[in-house]
């Protein structure tokens, strides 16, 4: 620094924070050297291995980059091992396990090149975005191995015991599609919503579970704190049918006094609720409900008043869940062609076939959310956010890694279910 040259205070701050680190790197890759090696027994022939020497190792740590060593050991049926590497759990891989977790972490809420630019202005840490992509990838899929081993084990138990915990006065389980935009790839042959017929996005099943013990003063429900957990990938309705009922067997389904479905009219959603949950409540969205039928009371008039007096009506009797004088109301009115007929009669339809499920009045007397907001919200924040970014485009795998990554980070659980993929591998 030349005399009287000026220096911010940010690069003053930044000067210290690289000294520590890199003094601290050094003590640290001397520990993780000075760590005994214990010669491993060989798998095939019983008997311990031969030191064959020190090697040396190249890793990123938290503090930076650094150089470790360890013993390699070998028999003489052909078998090696570096018993260290197993040990700090870096075994092909230069990167240690908080590196891979906040590595994780930032690619789970942000694009893999500004994850990279974050770390390094953060943490000291460069690290490419290819391999932010590589580490990211592998926690998602580790974290999604793991799932599945949950729903092998939940399908394999003839009988779901918990242990003794407080009764669940009502759980709510909400699930929806959102599509994501895929590689060309992952769309051939399939059939979508372009001019030609052809797709650009595979679908998403999301779900979430929450809970609710109590109303407020005007008989609102409440969700309780913390206790909205997600779940999804792009995968079959089979597949998703069983990732619902793993999550809600592990939330403690089995504890609920009572059970509530609410989604859209989409039929995949309530055959997976007849299949799952056969003695749950079931509620159409009411949101979702009211766009159907202003979609009806637009399609029918043009002047603005009418529409709006109209909607008062009608709104009224299907918030009253009178669908019976509803759907009667919207039988009144004839229609010019065979196929504006037919339309009408789908729109009433609708109403009829989901008639239990707008039980509006009923529903909020007994104190329950009868708006799929959660999940709307869902697909917005898990999906919408982090995978429909411009210009992205996913593979199936890179997108349920990334996934399964978010829906962990935002259920509160990575940790643990991290922990655990870890301990398995």
């Amino acid at each position: 620094m030349e005399a009287g040259e000026s220096i911010s205070f940010e690069e003053i701050e930044k000067g210290f924070r690289d000294a520590a680190l890199r003094g601290g790197n050094i003590i640290f890759t001397q520990f993780l050297s000075g760590i005994k090696d214990t010669a491993p027994i060989c798998p095939n022939c019983a008997v311990p291995m031969k030191n064959l020497g020190i090697r040396s190792k190249n890793i990123v740590s938290l503090l930076g980059e650094g150089n470790i060593s360890r013993t390699y050991f070998g028999c003489k049926c052909g078998n090696h091992n570096l018993p260290k590497d197993e040990l700090l759990d870096i075994a092909n891989t230069s990167f240690t396990p908080g590196v891979r977790r906040i590595v994780s972490q930032l690619a789970a809420c942000d694009s893999f090149e500004r994850s990279s630019i974050t770390l390094e202005e953060v943490c000291g840490i460069y690290i490419c975005s290819k391999d932010t992509e590589r580490i990211s990838e592998a926690a998602g899929a580790a974290i999604e191995a793991e799932k599945a081993m949950q729903i092998e084990k939940i399908f394999s138990m003839s009988e779901t015991r918990h242990p003794a915990q407080p009764s669940i006065p009502i759980m709510y389980i909400e699930y929806d599609g959102t599509g994501i935009p895929v590689l060309n790839r992952e769309v051939a042959g399939r059939k979508g919503k372009q001019e030609d017929g052809a797709a650009k996005t595979r679908e998403v099943k999301l779900g979430c579970v929450f809970t609710q013990t109590a109303v407020n003063d005007e008989g609102e429900p409440i969700r309780d704190k913390d206790s909205t957990t997600y779940f999804g990938a792009i995968e079959t309705s089979d597949s998703f049918s069983r990732r619902l009922y793993m999550e809600a067997v592990n939330r403690g389904i089995n504890l609920a006094e009572k059970v509530a479905v609410i989604g859209d009219g989409a039929k995949w959603i309530w055959n997976l609720a007849y299949d799952n949950f056969p003695g749950a409540t079931q509620i159409i969205d009411i949101y979702h409900a009211k766009e159907r039928l202003y979609e009806f009371i637009k399609d029918r008039f043009l002047d603005e008043d009418t529409r709006a007096s109209m909607k008062k009506e009608l709104f009224n009797l299907l918030e009253e869940g009178d669908i019976q004088k509803l759907t009667a109301e919207m039988d009144r009115f004839t229609c010019c062609s065979p196929e504006e007929q037919e339309n009408l009669e789908r729109e009433i339809n609708y109403f009829k076939d989901n008639a239990t499920r707008m039980q509006y009045a009923d529903f909020k007397k007994q104190g329950l959310f009868v708006g799929s907001g959660v999940i709307e919200a869902g697909c917005k924040n898990v999906i919408g956010k982090r995978l429909k970014q411009s210009g992205m485009h996913w593979s199936v795998r890179g997108a349920n890694a990334i996934i399964a990554l978010r829906c962990a980070i935002l259920s509160r659980n990575f940790d643990l279910l991290l922990a655990r993929a870890c301990l398995k591998t």
